[in-house]
């Protein structure tokens, strides 16, 4: 079982707890944490070993790219090619539950596979989630907290039982939001809604006139 870091409700980790989650993430060993939307598992997305260990720990379809998080939209220029459309939408909607699809950068393509053409990226609205990307100073693979086919997890509890055996961390601060993030394909415009999630598609739509 590995460590949990059990939080009050608008408790923050503390900067040793946060070096440490990260530094984890960073050894390519997988960490369970809360974001705005759902708990999700994570590791470094710079170690294909890492990310392949987390299709493994989920039994995720290969053949379903997993997101990668980020702290701030000045991050994710490095790693995918920011289009208007991107401007427009991470400018309302970040940080918070919306994942942009995009066309990787050249250094970007570390964070996937050759098999992907694009990216998913985000930056999540919890100060936990934030707290340990910011200790990483980098991108974290981080998928749902769930095994798939299953319904998406929002408690600590529940993640700590469901990954607890395989994840260095386990940082439970309760109740997460409950509801996945909105996927939007920001590649160009139209942009396109592939999953209605935390945000309507009439919102997205309505933050990027065609």
């Amino acid at each position: 079982m590995g460590r949990v870091i059990t939080l009050q409700p608008g408790q923050t980790l503390s900067e040793t707890d946060a070096a440490a989650v990260a530094a984890a993430a960073l050894q390519a060993k997988a960490i369970v944490f809360p974001t705005d939307t759902v708990y999700g598992i994570g590791s470094t997305g710079l170690i294909k070993a890492a990310v392949r260990r987390l299709y493994e720990l989920k039994a995720r379809d290969a053949m379903k790219p997993l997101p990668i998080l980020i702290d701030s939209a000045e991050a994710a220029k490095r790693w995918v090619e920011w289009t208007p459309a991107a401007e427009a939408l991470a400018s309302r909607f970040w940080p918070g539950p919306l994942t942009l699809v995009l066309k990787p950068t050249k250094e970007g393509r570390l964070l996937t596979f050759p098999e992907f053409p694009t990216l998913a990226i985000r930056v999540p609205a919890h100060p936990v989630a934030l707290q340990i990307l910011r200790a990483a100073a980098g991108p974290l693979a981080v998928t749902s907290a769930n095994r798939s086919g299953e319904p998406a997890i929002s408690s600590g509890a529940q993640a700590a039982r469901a990954f607890g055996d395989a994840a260095e961390f386990v940082v439970d601060a309760g109740e997460a939001g409950g509801q996945e993030s909105t996927l939007v394909d920001a590649t160009g415009v139209p942009v396109r809604v592939l999953r209605e999630g935390a945000l309507s598609r009439q919102r997205i739509l309505e933050a990027v006139p065609a």
